[in-house]
C-alpha cells in the first residue's frame, strides 16, 4: 500500500476520523486534574494545569506540566522527570508520544511536532513530551574541567538511565492516567514519534515495555551509543589528521577538506554510480553496484583523477585527504588492521559512501566545522565516549587520542543506553507495529547499525526472513542526514502508515516522500521510499519527469554491500 505525500493534516482528516467519544471535558476538568491522587509513579507533582482556547493554529486543549521523582543526585544536583501532556478537547481517541533527542535537559512543547510530522495535537491526538530527567540549566561544570555542560549528568546512574530510557517509561504511563482521568476512558490507540535519542528510546519501549504502544516510528535510532561513539571518534580523527596545526597548537578542522573539496568528491561519486540505478538526478539508489574508489577515480570528460599526482590543487584531493576518506569509510581498525569489534559482538563500522556523503548535513561536516566554529563531535559523540561509554568514566581522558590497540578495553559492556537485543516478540504477541528509518549520509549514527539490527530481527525468523515484515519495516533515505537535511526527500509522514497498519492491518509499501533542496533541477522532487532491503529504480519514460514519484519503482537489488558489518577483513 502507498502513501502520497499529503501531509499529516490532511491524512489523518482523511483517513481517520475521531473515535466515538462522549461530552467533550473542558476548563473545569482542566483545573480538576490538579487534585489527582495516586499517580502511577510516585511521586509525581502537578506544576501546571491550564486550560488554552483554540487559537489560528491548536485547538482548545488542556496543558498539564509536572515533575516525577525529584530528588538530589550527585554533585548536589536536582533531578526529575519533567514532563507535558496536552489533552485536545475535540480528542480522536489517540495517545502520541513526541520524542526528543541529544542529551535532552529541556521540556518541549507537547504539540506532537515530531521529526516531519504536522502537529498532531491540531488533529485531535493527546500528546505527551519528557525532559530526559534533567534540566540542562540545572547541571553544573564537572570539577575536572569537561566543558559540555550537557552531558554533566553522565556521573549519577539514575540520570543516565533516566536519559536512556525510564523518563520516556514513566511519562507514558502518567499520560495515560491524565488522559483516562480527563476523557474518563483510556486512549484506544497509542503511538511514539522520535528520532535519534527517541529512536533508542522507541527500541526500548518495544523491548522491555511492549504494552505500552501499539505502533512505534524509530528515526536514525542512537540505541548502540558506544558504538556510535566509536565511529564518530574514528571519524573525527581521520578529519584531524588532514588538518593543518595553528599557531595554538590545534588543528585547524575547517581546512582539512575546503567547500570545494567536498563539492569534488560529490562530483566523483556520483559520476561512478549515480547513473546506476537507471537515472542521473543526484541519488545514488543502486548502493549494491557502487563500487567506488577515490583513490583509482578519474573523471571520464577529462581523464583527470580525484586524486594528485602531483601537488594539491583546486581539480584534486591530495592522497592524503582520499586516504582519509577511506578510512572513514571503512571504519576503525587496529595499527595492524584488524576490524574493530565492540564488546557485545557487534562490528564497530563506518560511513558508506552515499550521493550525500560530502554535503554539508553529511558525514565528514560534522567533523570539519566552519571558520567560526569546531566541529560538532568535539562536543557531541566522541566528547561522549568516556563519560557515558566507558565502564569507569573518565572526564580528563582525551577522546580524540582514543588508541585502537589498547583503549577497547576502556568500552563499556553493558548500559542502560545500549538497546541491542533483537528478541521484539512481546512487542510482536501485542500486536504492536515499529516503522525504523535512517538517512544514508547521517553523520552521527551510521545507518549500518540499524539495517544490522533489523537483519538479525530478520534472522529470529524461519522463514528466510519474510514473517518480520507483518510488524517491521525499515526504510533508508539517501542523501538524508541526521533526521533530516541533504539534497533529500526529507519530508514524509511514517505515522500515517503505521495507523493504517495497526488500525485496519493495511501493511505500508512505498512511502512518498518529497525534498526541496536538490541542487539540479528539478530542485524539488517527490519519490518513493522503498521498504528495505529494495531501493529505488527509475522506470519512468525516457525524458520523463523525475519530479514525479509515480516514475519509479521499488525493487531489491542484489544483497552483496547491504550488511557492512559482515565485510571481509581484507578489503
Amino acid at each position: 500500500m502507498s502513501y502520497t505525500n499529503l501531509g499529516l493534516a490532511a491524512a489523518c482528516a482523511l483517513a481517520f476520523p475521531a473515535l466515538a467519544q462522549t461530552a467533550a471535558p473542558g476548563a473545569a476538568e482542566c483545573t480538576a486534574l490538579a487534585n489527582l491522587q495516586e499517580f502511577p509513579v510516585d511521586p509525581t507533582r502537578i506544576t501546571l494545569t491550564q486550560f488554552n482556547e483554540a487559537s489560528a493554529t491548536l485547538p482548545a486543549h488542556c496543558r498539564v506540566q509536572g515533575i516525577m521523582e525529584e530528588r538530589t543526585g550527585v554533585r548536589g544536583i536536582p533531578y526529575g522527570t519533567r514532563f507535558e501532556v496536552r489533552l485536545p478537547v475535540d480528542w480522536n481517541g489517540r495517545f502520541m508520544f513526541q520524542g526528543g533527542g541529544g542529551t535532552q535537559g529541556n521540556l518541549s512543547a507537547a504539540t506532537g511536532s515530531a521529526g516531519t510530522l504536522s502537529p498532531t495535537l491540531a488533529k485531535g491526538f493527546a500528546v505527551a513530551t519528557e525532559n530526559g530527567g534533567h534540566q540542562n540549566s540545572d547541571l553544573t561544570p564537572d570539577p575536572n574541567g569537561m566543558v559540555i555542560t550537557s552531558a554533566m549528568f553522565y556521573d549519577d546512574p539514575q540520570a543516565v538511565r533516566d536519559w536512556s530510557y525510564r523518563s520516556v517509561e514513566i511519562t507514558t504511563r502518567t499520560a495515560k492516567y491524565l488522559i483516562k482521568s480527563f476523557y474518563e476512558k483510556p486512549a484506544r490507540y497509542s503511538y511514539f514519534v522520535g528520532c535519534s535519542t527517541s529512536g533508542r528510546q522507541g527500541i526500548a519501549m518495544a523491548q522491555d515495555f511492549a504494552r505500552h504502544y501499539d505502533g512505534i516510528v524509530a528515526g536514525d535510532p542512537f540505541f548502540v551509543p558506544p558504538h556510535i561513539s566509536l565511529s564518530e571518534t574514528w571519524t573525527l580523527q581521520q578529519v584531524k589528521s588532514v588538518s593543518p596545526v595553528g599557531a595554538d597548537g590545534k588543528p585547524v578542522w575547517h581546512q582539512s577538506y575546503s567547500v570545494a573539496d567536498r563539492e569534488l568528491f560529490t562530483r566523483a561519486i556520483l559520476e561512478a554510480c549515480d547513473g546506476l540505478d537507471g537515472l542521473q538526478d543526484g541519488v545514488i539508489d543502486n548502493h549494491a553496484a557502487c563500487r567506488f574508489d577515490p583513490a583509482q577515480f578519474r573523471f571520464a570528460a577529462t581523464g583527470e583523477p580525484l586524486q594528485c599526482t602531483g601537488a594539491k590543487t583546486a581539480s584534486c584531493l591530495s592522497p592524503a585527504q582520499v586516504k582519509a576518506i577511506k578510512k572513514m569509510e571503512d571504519g576503525p581498525r587496529t595499527s595492524w588492521g584488524e576490524a574493530i569489534v565492540a564488546p557485545n559482538g557487534w562490528p564497530v563500522t563506518g560511513y558508506p559512501y552515499d550521493g550525500g556523503w560530502m554535503e554539508p548535513s553529511g558525514i565528514p561536516a560534522r567533523n570539519i566545522g566552519t571558520p567560526t566554529s569546531q566541529p560538532g563531535n568535539l562536543t557531541a559523540g566522541t566528547a561522549q565516549l568516556p563519560l557515558f561509554w566507558f565502564e569507569r568514566p573518565d572526564p580528563t581522558y582525551d577522546p580524540v587520542g582514543f588508541d585502537w590497540d589498547r583503549d577497547m578495553r576502556l568500552v563499556v559492556k553493558s548500559a542502560p543506553g545500549v538497546r541491542d537485543d533483537t528478541d521484539l516478540s512481546d512487542f510482536r504477541r501485542h500486536g504492536g507495529k515499529i516503522i525504523f528509518y535512517h538517512g544514508l549520509s547521517d553523520s552521527g549514527p551510521p545507518w549500518t547499525y540499524t539495517a544490522y539490527f533489523y537483519d538479525r530481527i530478520t534472522e529470529r525468523d524461519h522463514d528466510k526472513g519474510r514473517r518480520h515484515r507483518d510488524f517491521a519495516r525499515l526504510y533508508m533515505v539517501p542523501n538524508m542526514g541526521h533526521c533530516g537535511g541533504g539534497p533529500s526527500t526529507d519530508r514524509f509522514d511514517f505515522l500515517t502508515p503505521l495507523m493504517a497498519w495497526v488500525e485496519e492491518r493495511k501493511a505500508p509499501d512505498t512511502v512518498i516522500a518529497s525534498g526541496v533542496n536538490f541542487k539540479t533541477a528539478p530542485t524539488a522532487r517527490s519519490r518513493p521510499l522503498c521498504p528495505y532491503p529494495e531501493t529505488l529504480r527509475y522506470t519512468g519514460p525516457e525524458g520523463g519527469d523525475i519530479a514525479l514519484a509515480e516514475n519509479y519503482t521499488c525493487r531489491e537489488w542484489p544483497a552483496d554491500r547491504r550488511d557492512r558489518g559482515d565485510r571481509d577483513d581484507d578489503d
